[in-house]
């Protein structure tokens, strides 16, 4: 088993097409729901553009493992804050970039 530090980029778009307080604090209820997953993930987002960046590092034993363990975390949460928002426009992502980051 080793660390691999990973993040995924996404772009969500929604409909009907949400202010950039809707957006602010559909992000913010994502990552409560990744602090109860008890798994330290960062978010980096851009108001702007829509874009949502999720980094963390992981242990286990290849990059595979450790990129399906940050997808399932981040589909919970995704799924958690809209489930919970009825009155938000609901985000869809529409580009992913998944990779694995340089050790520091």
């Amino acid at each position: 088993m080793r660390q691999h530090r990973i993040a995924i980029q996404m772009t969500l778009e929604s409909d009907p097409h949400g202010t950039d307080a809707q957006y602010e604090d559909f992000l913010d209820a994502v990552q409560e729901h990744l602090d109860e997953l008890e798994h330290e993930v960062q978010m980096a987002a851009s108001l702007a553009d829509r874009t949502v960046e999720f980094a963390t590092s992981i242990e286990a034993p290849d990059f595979e493992s450790a990129a399906n363990a940050l997808l399932v975390q981040i589909r919970t949460a995704l799924h958690a804050a809209e489930c919970h928002t009825d009155d938000w426009p609901q985000y869809v992502a529409t580009d992913r970039n998944l990779r694995e980051l340089q050790e520091v």
